[in-house]
């Protein structure tokens, strides 16, 4: 009997909708599948039904064909701060396809679903960590940071002033979180969190360490800066590490005491891995800035750090987000987008700031891709946007994208 369908042609994709109740044990089996190792079928269903630090069903949509799941996808509802505004923002996660349904497009399918989804709820940006930054970026997607990652013994780092303001948090959630919501204004990437998303974060990094100000504690007990981590035993009996999994100061002061804290620990553990932005050029305090446990990678030429990618990021609303993060008056931006065209187009700031910002035509020969502009927004060189820009001052004057491990 022939195929209904054409030679060479596939099938058609499914539609997407919001997932149910009646979804649950498909959906943990799928993601059990697609991500494996990271928690089980049982453990996710029960954290869909009860939800957690990210919600339960309610933010979860599939794909299907007849009763059976063909893929899925969750949209989180963010907040991102670029250059200290708030900015909301899909966080798309937990895209999966089912292996009957591979091949066939779907994947970029349920993106563009996603995007359209988080457009039509008023997002302004989308955020993701890719497990393939090329699909992605045919999608629009740019990669936005960069970590540094340097493994080193204490004793490398300079021993700054300020040992003594480092304190063991006994209750971190009464603190940590407000100074956090404080820095956001200085951010350029954060991301708000709940109390929940702060419960999961605290769960994973069991040590944390406040910093008071030179001042002492402030007067609502809130430190000026943290440092979160964790340990675990070196190979062959090689002693213990402390890996650093957030570091964040109010002032240049806090920081250098928090590196002096981490250049103290000599006695208590042989290395410490630390994730440093660009822009806080660790390599240059240390004495010996040589990764652990590398030989010379060229004759005089040895590795120093471990350059660290993955959050990716795309404009979903090109007028909102120039609405919200008001560019410089007279601005003309010109963008191709095939994804979303309704950010395709001339966009232009008024030069009077009476009438905001306008699509006025076609884009001109030369126009940004939106992955291209999306890159320019993240690293502060977006046209109008430009780093240092007048009214914002970043957190230690660092202009870096800093998304943390939030979803």
């Amino acid at each position: 009997m022939a195929s209904s369908t054409p030679q060479g042609s596939r099938p058609a994709l499914p539609s997407v909708r919001r997932a149910t109740e009646a979804d649950v044990r498909s959906l943990a089996a799928l993601w059990a599948l697609a991500f494996p190792g990271e928690r089980s079928a049982e453990e996710r269903a029960r954290g869909l039904r009860e939800g957690g630090a990210w919600g339960g069903i309610e933010n979860c949509w599939v794909a299907t064909t007849g009763s059976r799941l063909d893929g899925a996808f969750r949209t989180l509802p963010l907040v991102m701060h670029l250059l200290g505004r708030p900015v909301p923002t899909l966080g798309l996660a937990a895209v999966a396809v089912a292996p009957h349904a591979r091949r066939r497009g779907l994947g970029a399918h349920l993106c563009r679903a996603a995007l359209r989804i988080g457009r039509d709820r008023g997002d302004l940006l989308a955020a993701l960590y890719p497990f393939r930054t090329d699909f992605y970026a045919r999608l629009g997607f740019a990669l936005a940071g960069e970590l540094h990652r340097y493994r080193f013994p204490p004793e490398a780092l300079p021993a700054f002033d300020g040992v003594d303001r480092v304190y063991a948090c006994d209750d971190p959630l009464a603190t940590l979180p407000s100074l956090y919501e404080t820095l956001l204004p200085s951010s350029h990437g954060l991301v708000k969190r709940s109390s929940k998303r702060w419960e999961a974060v605290l769960a994973a990094s069991p040590l944390a360490f406040g910093i008071h100000g030179r001042g002492g504690a402030s007067p609502e007990g809130t430190p000026r800066g943290y440092l979160l981590g964790s340990l675990r035993k070196l190979p062959r009996g090689a002693g213990r590490e402390f890996r650093v999994t957030e570091f964040l100061a109010a002032d240049r002061d806090s920081y250098r005491a928090g590196l002096g804290w981490l250049s103290a620990q000599r006695d208590a553990w042989r290395q410490v891995t630390l994730d440093a932005l660009p822009g806080e050029q660790l390599h240059g305090l240390l004495t010996h800035p040589q990764l652990a446990g590398t030989s010379n990678a060229r004759v005089l030429w040895f590795p120093s750090a471990t350059i660290l990618r993955g959050p990716m990021v795309r404009i979903l609303d090109t007028g909102g987000l120039l609405e919200r993060l008001q560019p410089a008056r007279g601005t003309v931006l010109d963008l191709e987008d095939s994804e979303v065209p309704e950010n395709r187009g001339r966009w232009e700031v008024a030069t009077d700031g009476s009438a905001g910002v306008r699509r006025t035509g076609e884009p001109g020969p030369d126009a940004l891709h939106i992955a291209d502009a999306s890159a320019l927004l993240a690293a502060g060189r977006f046209p109008g946007l430009e780093l240092p820009r007048p009214g914002f001052s970043p957190l230690l004057g660092l202009p870096d994208f800093r998304l943390l491990d939030d979803f």
